[in-house]
């Protein structure tokens, strides 16, 4: 035993070039294998494993998954000292996220054992302050990273706690902040909109920022950086920076940049990025935007390829949502590029950037591309995290919404079905039932349910009406989910809305139809405008609800017309939404007699099929086909005017 970890420490101590000329893989292989193995049969002395470098640790622990010695890896993780090791060394994150999932699948608590043990190493204070602040960021980062998002806001209020118990120098100031960036990632994908709404206001605090997005702040990134570097001083700054060095890692402040102006636009650019995600999870699209292009004008030469890819992701998604497609186009591709560069195609963060991008393509209408962009995230994802993680469900609900739309013609929803029921078994396992991250794919599972009824012919199977009531209970449970998050002031809920009039159309109960599309046509109005896409939507189904089923053609042809109006200002005369109130307007005209107008649209309608069987042809740019621009000619193209 003994000997084998001497040939392995030797083999550590060997430079990268000498292992590759001297050392075979097959040799370095067997080694780690026959010492896993060893291990399995003689517990006792696995202590010895202490005395390996970090490389050399991590091998062996990522060989026990590969030989799926799963009990033993669970027991040597969930040893705080020994984590706290992997997470100080930048070659392990990767291999240590699929160990990490691994053994949680194996039946582990390991998400709480660690969380739970940092908390109680904070009780004993058998370590120094600044030290359990650190760890606290890494692993609540980690944990966040994860996927366990409960257990890293557990270990992130600590820290955050630990950081203002200590006297408030601009060090223990900044800290807060960084415990403030990963905190808030970690409520608004967590869904805990009131502990992230405590967290956003304490950030604006410590920066000196006013509590509006839209207010001017100082031109330029190192403008910006000072101004809140002066919010941040004490008395004591110069003296305190001297004894206590923010360490680089934190402030992002790569090329030497420190605690300087550099690090802290880095910093300002990871918080405003921050604000931007919890106001587009809270559906403020504007505020979103707002804090988004605020991210990505502090973005500089010397901002690490992370938090440039992650606000990149963050403006993308943002400009999608406004329907700036063009500049979301830039921004998304942009961010897959980058990605793929910094991390290569395995890494979970290049999934993420593919979901953006499917998200992209899903909103300009180029479903197929959407689906196949969706597809190669969640394998990705898959692989790193296995079939038990939330970020594994957000992907399969996301792909089996790409997959509804796109064949929504066909009828044939049986595998966007299966991907909505894996997402809603993986959330249901990991999150409290009444858990806001079930509403969207309960959403999307009724909706698919709903097709899948109205598709069967009367008299096949008599599930329907009970496909149809299934629906009816799951948006009904994504209402009030949604309602008891946001309100009913809120454009998830009216989407929940509109889609429960749908059904209610599906059901034939029309006065409920027309009650839910008002309501949802009156909140979209109100938050969005008269003219945003989701307006029209609904504008559409309230047309077609008035059309086919109630007789009031002409209330009809007006909300029809209304629909293709400020479909083609958005999307142009390719749009597939269009097909539908090309046919309601066929359908209008020749109830009411009005022969020459039903000949127009049915031409119109020709026209349109003709577009799409063109767009067929055309195709997106492939993955890996994106082209990098220079930082300062992506902010030009954006901040040009501003100059």
């Amino acid at each position: 035993m003994k000997r084998v970890l001497f040939y392995l420490a030797k083999m550590a101590d060997a430079s990268a070039t000498v292992r590759v000329k001297k050392i075979p893989d097959n040799l370095y292989e067997v080694c780690l294998t026959n010492l896993v193995n060893y291990l399995q049969r003689s517990k006792c002395e696995r202590n010895d494993l202490r005395s390996l470098p970090d490389s050399i640790l991590m091998d062996v622990y990522y060989k026990m998954l590969q030989e799926k010695r799963l009990c033993i890896l669970g027991a040597e993780l969930s040893e705080l000292d020994i984590f706290e090791r992997l997470l100080r060394f930048s070659g392990a994150q990767l291999r240590l996220l699929q160990c990490f999932q691994a053994v949680i699948e194996h039946g582990s608590k390991l998400s709480v054992e660690l969380a739970s043990g940092y908390l109680a190493r904070c009780d004993t204070n058998t370590k120094s302050r600044n030290s359990l602040i650190q760890l606290g960021l890494r692993l609540g980062g980690f944990l966040n990273e994860a996927g366990w998002y409960a257990d890293a806001q557990r270990v992130l209020l600590r820290c955050r706690d630990l950081c203002q118990a200590q006297p408030q120098t601009t060090h223990y100031k900044r800290l807060t902040l960084e415990c403030c960036h990963r905190l808030l990632n970690t409520q608004s994908a967590y869904c805990c909109f009131p502990a992230a709404a405590e967290t956003y206001t304490l950030a604006l605090k410590l920066l000196g920022l006013p509590d509006d997005a839209a207010a001017k702040l100082p031109d330029g990134p190192i403008a910006i950086a000072e101004t809140c570097s002066k919010a941040l001083q004490t008395d004591d700054e110069e003296q305190q920076s001297r004894l206590d060095p923010c360490p680089e890692e934190w402030c992002g402040g790569g090329g030497g940049g420190g605690c300087g102006a550099w690090g802290m636009s880095a910093l300002l650019a990871r918080l405003c990025k921050e604000f931007s995600a919890l106001f587009f999870v809270r559906c403020d699209y504007s505020a979103a935007h707002a804090w988004s292009m605020r991210a990505l004008s502090l973005l500089t030469p010397h901002t690490p390829a992370k938090i440039t890819i992650e606000v990149l992701r963050a403006c993308g998604k943002a400009c999608v949502v406004k329907r700036r497609f063009s500049e979301a186009g830039l921004l998304v591709r942009q961010g897959v590029a980058l990605a793929r560069a910094a991390f290569g195609p395995a890494h979970p963060r290049y999934a993420a950037a593919l979901l953006d991008y499917g998200f992209y393509l899903l909103n300009i209408d180029s479903i197929t591309h959407s689906v196949a962009v969706y597809e190669e995230a969640l394998s990705t994802l898959r692989r790193v995290f296995g079939r038990s993680s939330l970020h594994v469900a957000t992907a399969q609900e996301d792909l089996a919404y790409a997959l509804y739309v796109l064949e929504y013609s066909s009828g044939r929803f049986y595998k966007a079905r299966d991907h909505a029921e894996r997402a809603i078994r993986i959330i249901e396992n990991l999150v409290p039932p009444d858990h806001l991250l079930l509403a969207s794919a309960k959403r999307v599972k009724a909706l698919i349910l709903e097709e899948i009824a109205l598709d069967t012919p009367a008299g096949q199977d008599m599930r329907e009406p009970s496909l149809l009531e299934e629906s009816e209970s799951l948006h009904k449970a994504a209402l009030e989910l949604s309602m008891m998050a946001f309100g009913e002031k809120n454009v998830q809920t009216a989407k929940h809305y509109g889609n429960l009039g749908r059904l209610y159309q599906s059901m034939q109960k029309f006065q409920d139809a027309e009650t839910m599309h008002l309501k949802a046509i009156a909140i979209k109005e109100e938050l969005l405008g008269a003219e945003d896409y989701e307006v029209g939507l609904s504008v559409g189904h309230l047309a077609s609800l008035y059309n086919y089923h109630m007789n009031m053609h002409r209330a009809a042809e007006k909300l029809y017309l209304r629909s293709i109006s400020i479909s083609l200002k958005l999307f142009g005369e390719r749009y597939s939404g269009l097909e539908y109130d090309y046919r309601g307007l066929v359908h209008v005209f020749t109830q009411l007699k009005r022969h020459d107008r039903a000949h127009h649209y049915n031409a119109l309608l020709q026209h349109w099929h003709d577009l799409r069987e063109q767009s067929k042809a055309e195709q997106q740019p492939a993955l890996g086909d994106e082209q990098v621009l220079p930082l300062e000619q992506l902010q030009a193209k954006f901040f040009a005017d501003n100059d």
